[in-house]
């Protein structure tokens, strides 16, 4: 695959009009397990650079780089297994090297949101929220149509229920280890 500005822009396009579709052509690519990993890493590093840019363009307090890159990677990382675990956990045939690479791409062109998101900021900061929502409906939506080709599912329907709840099954976990671990917000 010759990766040039015409051909990442059209599957950024792909993405964003058929995910589904994206997704299966990304499988079908064959990408080396390596360059699924570097694609993963440069995805972390890039969006660490833009969460910090954001912060500072929204004059929140500063955070370290180191921590910023800790929390996107394990997020993403998360991600990953949580999509290969849960599909796999319901019938799902999709491989852990091929989620790597749709979770990674996914990412990348979540990107392109932020990006948007920081202009936003800068040129017209009432459509900010707007474009936060916009994203995030974006963002289950591709997720859901990666998922269905990723694992092979019928129905984009029941992929949406399992995403919400995992993700609440996730966050209740993940509030009791870090109660446990005395890791809870000042004041309690």
């Amino acid at each position: 695959m010759n990766l040039n500005f015409a051909t990442v822009s059209a599957l950024v396009r792909l993405t964003l009009t058929q995910p589904r579709a994206a997704a299966e052509r990304l499988i079908a690519m064959n990408v080396p397990d390596d360059a699924r990993w570097l694609g993963f890493v440069i995805v972390v590093v890039l969006s660490v650079i833009l969460s910090h840019a954001s912060l500072t363009l929204m004059e929140e307090e500063t955070v370290s780089l180191l921590n910023v890159a800790l929390m996107q990677s394990s997020v993403l990382l998360a991600t990953v297994v949580a999509v290969q675990g849960v599909g796999r956990l319901f019938g799902g045939q999709g491989t852990f090297p091929d989620t790597l690479l749709l979770m990674a791409w996914l990412q990348f062109v979540m990107l392109v949101f932020q990006v948007i998101q920081m202009a936003s900021l800068v040129l017209i900061p009432a459509l900010f929220g707007l474009i936060v929502v916009v994203a995030l409906v974006a963002f289950l939506w591709m997720l859901t149509h990666f998922i269905v080709a990723l694992h092979g599912f019928q129905s984009a329907l029941k992929v949406v229920v399992g995403i919400i709840f995992t993700v609440f099954a996730m966050s209740f976990v993940f509030a009791i280890l870090l109660t446990m671990f005395g890791l809870v917000p000042g004041g309690v």
